[in-house]
């Protein structure tokens, strides 16, 4: 894969051909990272089968990667540090506004079927797609859950960021299985330090 120039390998990622999520790359050097937790406030995102909500999680995560990527050097901006509503052309504003940056969202998913389950990555463009990349390929070894790979979307704070960007679904709220895994201290914090390693290979 060495022999290909970054633009080619980004077009044969984007084909969806085998070999891409485990063969990441970066987006250059950045020194900062814009770190956006999903919901807030009036904003509870998914409920989960137990009815914790959502936002719980993503925060808490969002602060574990925080102080990871602290502990790295790198400087990070949290779009919300609590537990209050933030519109999302906000979210994608604030990262609009950093010089050598890049934008994670975090999230948990949720399906009307119980059985669904695994993580996934999302990106909207292939400058982007890099640090998704990264970012699902580090997840996917420290869970136990099925890999649902690198996906393109349109998502607001996505398709609107002039940074490469990122959205990460950590697991499925909705699956019993899953949530017993998703509540576990621990757990979130494996999750989060695979999410920092992705990041950090990103920076290339």
């Amino acid at each position: 894969m060495r022999l290909f120039t970054g633009a080619i390998l980004t077009a044969i990622c984007l084909l969806g051909l085998s070999g891409c999520a485990t063969n990441p790359y970066g987006v250059g050097r950045f020194g900062t990272v814009v770190l956006d937790a999903g919901h807030g406030g009036i904003d509870r995102g998914a409920r989960a089968v137990d009815g914790s909500l959502e936002k719980q999680y993503t925060l808490d995560t969002a602060k574990r990667i925080e102080r990871g990527l602290q502990a790295r050097g790198y400087r990070v901006i949290m779009t919300r540090k609590g537990d209050y509503f933030v519109p999302l052309p906000t979210r994608a504003s604030v990262s609009n506004r950093q010089s050598g940056a890049v934008f994670v969202s975090v999230h948990y998913n949720w399906s009307r079927r119980r059985n669904a389950s695994g993580v996934e990555t999302y990106h909207f463009n292939s400058r982007s797609y890099p640090l998704a990349a990264n970012i699902q390929n580090e997840v996917r070894r420290v869970t136990p859950t099925p890999d649902r790979g690198v996906k393109r979307a349109r998502f607001h704070v996505l398709r609107n960021n002039t940074r490469p960007a990122a959205l990460v679904e950590l697991g499925f709220l909705s699956s019993p299985q899953e949530l017993r895994l998703i509540k576990s201290s621990g757990y979130r914090q494996k999750l989060a330090d695979a999410v920092v390693r992705g990041i950090v290979k990103s920076s290339r």
